[in-house]
């Protein structure tokens, strides 16, 4: 199809209602240009209730990316771009029959002060540049998904702190619990030590610069970050403790209610997410897929390349 689609924002900082995508049907160009930038503006795109299923949700997420597995997926030799995040860990079954990865992380390791505000896997080496999420299983009660602009939580702060972060790293890394969480030993007997050995703690800046937005955008999260480069212990702390609280603002976040059909995209690199255990026990079960990959890359160091 091609033509102008219907692009509402729903609040002043982050998402918009998305109408006019017959996803049942390839995506013209002009159209993938124009959710492109959609996101690039809102972060946070949702397509709402309609007959959908794996065929439409690859065809959408396709038109951010290359369609593929996180990058710690393909590193362990996954080539299956979807994933199943149900509490209760079960799979279901994909569009050529095969089950698909089944993943349950404890979000309140060590994080129940923030809960679990997250960007995929941010200790990784590149994020995913946008992700789809559709819901397989809705609860009759809770179950929403909350999304958290980093590009609105910079800009809200002081030009002062403004230009203190930006010189800053933080350590990211693997959280306790994430390989029980992916099932690691499904990969083979030295998967584990495989994945020690390529992902130690790592570090980025904890401001970035969006690539298409060339927007600022802090970069730090309960679930991954763990200390502020070069700090004491109490300056480390401390300064996060601000900083994720500072991010969870509700000015700066959107909740996503969820109804049958309904397909939301994000972008990785410049949003947090969060799934609250608000329906428990009821069942819950979304299908995740992602596409593209973006490292994080400070200002200071795009311009002073240029």
């Amino acid at each position: 199809m091609s033509g102008d689609i219907c692009v509402t924002k729903l609040s002043s900082s982050i998402g918009a209602r998305v109408e006019g995508v017959d996803l049942r049907r390839d995506i013209a160009e002009d159209v993938q240009l124009q959710l492109a930038q959609a996101l690039w503006d809102h972060q946070v795109l949702v397509f709402p209730g309609r007959d959908v299923g794996m065929d439409e949700q690859i065809r959408l997420v396709s038109c951010f990316g290359v369609v593929q597995p996180l990058e710690v997926f393909r590193f362990l030799g996954e080539p299956n771009a979807t994933l199943v995040v149900d509490a209760k860990g079960g799979g279901t079954v994909d569009r050529e029959g095969k089950s698909q990865r089944a993943v349950v992380f404890n979000q309140h390791h060590r994080v129940s002060e923030f809960q679990g505000w997250h960007t995929d896997s941010s200790f990784m080496r590149e994020l995913p540049q946008a992700a789809a999420l559709r819901a397989e299983v809705i609860p009759p009660v809770g179950g929403d998904t909350g999304f958290a602009s980093l590009c609105a939580a910079y800009d809200a702060l002081s030009p002062v702190m403004q230009e203190w972060l930006v010189t800053l790293k933080a350590v990211h890394e693997v959280p306790e619990g994430f390989k029980q969480g992916i099932q690691i030993w499904q990969y083979g007997e030295d998967a584990e030590a495989r994945f020690d050995a390529e992902y130690p703690p790592r570090e980025h800046p904890v401001v970035i610069e969006h690539p298409h937005s060339r927007r600022r955008a802090l970069f730090v999260n309960p679930n991954y970050t763990t200390r502020i480069v070069g700090m004491t212990d109490s300056e480390s702390t401390n300064t996060l403790r601000f900083l994720h609280r500072h991010i969870a603002t509700p000015d700066f976040v959107y909740r996503h209610h969820w109804s049958p059909g309904d397909m939301v995209v994000w972008d990785e690199l410049v949003c947090l997410h969060l799934a609250p255990q608000d329906y428990r026990p009821h069942e819950r079960r979304l299908v995740r897929v992602t596409a593209g990959s973006v490292a994080p890359v400070s200002p200071l160091h795009l311009h002073s390349a240029a």
